[in-house]
């Protein structure tokens, strides 16, 4: 019996430390991928996200039932590249997909048309961020030998691919880094500055002087 309860015991530690282990690994992996999982949180709450009124109103609700397939699809690629995007792009993506949600949330008057510019300019981002990704991978899987054979020499083939690289993180860093972002970040800014903040809906604004017309 004693036996019997000390291996018990044993099992029931070791199940305990393999559950921690578990817990700790999900967690280091939540904690790497933060950004994506950002991301996507952000997106979702973007995607299933309902405007003051839209209940009422069938045809925005007709316009963005169109448009949550083509949604989707960019919450997808957006999720995928902030997963496969090199540093600092994930955390960009996860930065420009809360302020777009806020900035939809904000939004009183057409939050469906600023959620598809959102989105063109989310899936422009990630499209750019996959063929950073895809060049650079592409460069480093080029033989040296090859180009060494193609260009006369291995000083110039090394020469060559260091020009390559420092091209395109050139161009990754100053687009990647700072030009998308900013016109990104442009564009949501004016789409909420086109029209004067106001503390109702549109709708609730012109219910509100029928209201007060009828009562004359």
């Amino acid at each position: 019996m004693d036996a019997f309860i000390q291996t018990l015991r044993e099992g029931l530690r070791a199940a305990a430390i393999w559950e921690l282990n578990g817990l700790l690994a999900l967690l280091y992996t939540a904690w790497a991928h933060v950004a994506a999982l950002s991301a996507a949180g952000a997106w979702a709450a973007l995607l299933w996200w309902t405007p003051p009124g839209r209940r009422r109103q069938t045809a925005l609700g007709e316009q963005f039932s169109g448009q949550r397939p083509w949604l989707l699809a960019v919450g997808a690629l957006l999720v995928l590249a902030a997963f496969l995007a090199r540093p600092p792009a994930p955390a960009l993506l996860a930065v420009m997909t809360v302020a777009g949600t806020l900035a939809v949330t904000l939004d009183r008057f057409n939050p469906d048309g600023l959620r598809w510019r959102v989105a063109g300019g989310l899936a422009l981002y990630a499209l750019a961020a996959f063929a950073y990704l895809g060049y650079g991978a592409y460069l480093d899987g080029l033989d040296a030998m090859a180009w060494a054979e193609a260009l006369g020499g291995q000083g110039e083939a090394a020469a060559t691919l260091a020009q390559g690289r420092a091209f395109i993180s050139t161009l990754a860093t100053w687009g990647l880094w700072l030009i998308l972002p900013l016109a990104y970040f442009s564009l949501l800014v004016q789409g909420l500055l086109v029209h004067p903040p106001l503390g109702s809906t549109p709708e609730q604004m012109i219910t509100a002087v029928r209201t007060r017309g009828q009562g004359r």
